[in-house]
């Protein structure tokens, strides 16, 4: 891999339009009543705990309503809603954006928030080199409700990429990467060709600032 070009690639409101992969999922969770007592517990107890740590992102950062759970019986859950419902919310014009990338021989990762037995569906299916997303933290085959082990949000998912161009020998600076939010203007500025995907209303004013491609279905702007 060493040489070649890396494009970074987000999935919730990048690849995937709607409702975020996350979203999705905690409220089929919700809906089978997987969320108990002691998840709720679970949630308000990481909030007292790991506010100061984490401030006002406490809330993205919490993944303790999984805390007790089967990792094995979740993480299916969570690939069969993949495969069940979310493939079909790809955006076809940025499926054709990661089949260009490949044509191109370029290295192409989904560097996602998402969890991971969800984000690796995704990968897969679009055929990408690597995913890297939120590991969270399992003892004895079940989740706990420790702060994610790996979890590529905002200034984490810049350090990421730059150890992964680090590792391959590649310049950011002849990186792409696509991201939708806010929380993906740490990494688009550290890229050489950076896209906004639909972008939210910061992004958009920083993208415009900056004289970055905004990428709409409609094309570049």
């Amino acid at each position: 891999m060493t040489g070649k070009r890396i494009v970074f690639f987000d999935l919730d409101g990048t690849l995937l339009e709607g409702l975020s992969s996350e979203n999705v999922f905690v409220l089929h969770l919700l809906k089978k009543r997987y969320l108990g007592l002691r998840q709720w517990m679970s949630i308000l107890r990481f909030l007292f705990r790991w506010t100061h740590r984490y401030g006002q992102y406490v809330f993205i950062k919490n993944k303790a309503y999984l805390n007790r759970l089967s990792h094995d019986e979740i993480s299916k859950l969570g690939r069969d809603i993949v495969l069940k419902q979310l493939l079909q919310k790809l955006r076809p014009w940025m499926r054709e954006r990661v089949e260009r990338h490949r044509a191109l021989g370029d290295q192409i990762i989904l560097l996602t928030g998402a969890h991971a037995f969800m984000a690796e569906v995704f990968s897969d299916h679009l055929k990408i080199d690597r995913c890297i997303a939120t590991q969270c933290s399992v003892n004895d085959g079940v989740f706990s409700h420790s702060p994610p082990l790996q979890h590529p949000f905002h200034k984490e998912k810049r350090s990421i990429a730059e150890e992964v161009c680090k590792q391959a020998g590649v310049d950011m600076k002849d990186c792409f990467a696509y991201g939708n939010s806010r929380n993906d203007i740490w990494l688009l500025e550290a890229v050489g060709h950076p896209y906004a995907v639909t972008p939210d209303k910061k992004l958009r004013r920083v993208a415009q600032k900056r004289k970055w491609p905004i990428l709409t279905r409609k094309g570049i702007r």
